[in-house]
């Protein structure tokens, strides 16, 4: 079994119109990683994954999701249980989106806003966190340091970013391992164990088996994507749960 981490806050889902979007994105989310690991996934709400849980559940990796809540609205207890699961490590862990930057606050590395938007910039989704500098659709990112993760995607592959915030800082004891031309950290493993970040989402692909466009594709996409296909994601998925030793 793999465990599915729904980091994302109550505050989101004030109405039902929110809440169906939000199962919506953990149906579609379940469904990706269960093809990729060919294991069953179980989905959880982050202030029901504890220590004693992930080891009584004899969960064999987490993949900690993304959330569009500010981290200042979060209980300061459920994060600490949170960072102990991280920082002990005892299962491989894939830290997605939001994982990402809660690997690195576990961590003791600053987060904050990519930048503000210049002048004359257009803000691609004014509706989340107006006047922010967003990386957002398809979009390539720099492989820095050859890794396993990221076996058979070559230099620049492609995956989806919807984020405004980043991790500022490479944590002691972790290797960079992926950059973008805004977000300097968009990929990094830990040495010692097979911990891995990634600020974008390899969930979100299209093609490559994929049914449809996941669903937060068509977030980021309202109008429909007609695009390249990039299956990156995928096999970036496929890696990691050979890593972590499921498939």
């Amino acid at each position: 079994m793999i465990c599915y981490v729904d980091m994302e806050h109550e505050l989101a889902m004030q109405d039902e119109a929110d809440k169906a979007t939000h199962e919506a994105y953990l149906r579609d989310v379940k469904q990706r990683l269960e093809q990729a690991s060919g294991d069953v996934c179980v989905v959880r709400h982050y202030p029901r994954v504890t220590p004693a849980w992930v080891r009584s559940s004899e969960t064999r990796a987490l993949i900690i999701g993304g959330n569009v809540t500010d981290w200042v609205e979060y209980d300061e207890a459920d994060l600490r249980r949170l960072y102990e699961i991280i920082r002990n490590a005892e299962v491989p862990i894939l830290g997605i989106c939001g994982g990402c930057q809660l690997i690195g606050m576990a961590h003791s590395v600053p987060l904050g806003p990519i930048r503000r938007l210049e002048e004359g910039e257009q803000d691609p989704d004014e509706g989340f966190s107006p006047g922010y500098y967003k990386e957002w659709g398809f979009l390539p990112i720099h492989v820095v340091e050859p890794d396993p993760l990221f076996n058979g995607l070559g230099e620049e592959p492609v995956f989806l970013e919807a984020h405004y915030w980043e991790v500022k800082g490479v944590p002691t004891g972790f290797r960079l391992l992926a950059s973008s031309d805004a977000c300097r950290v968009q990929a990094m493993r830990r040495i010692d164990r097979p911990i891995y970040a990634t600020q974008f989402h390899p969930e979100a692909y299209t093609g490559a088996g994929a049914r449809s466009h996941s669903w937060l594709v068509n977030l980021v996409y309202p109008g429909g994507y007609e695009g390249n296909e990039h299956p990156a994601g995928r096999s970036l998925l496929v890696n990691f749960f050979k890593l972590a030793g499921i498939t």
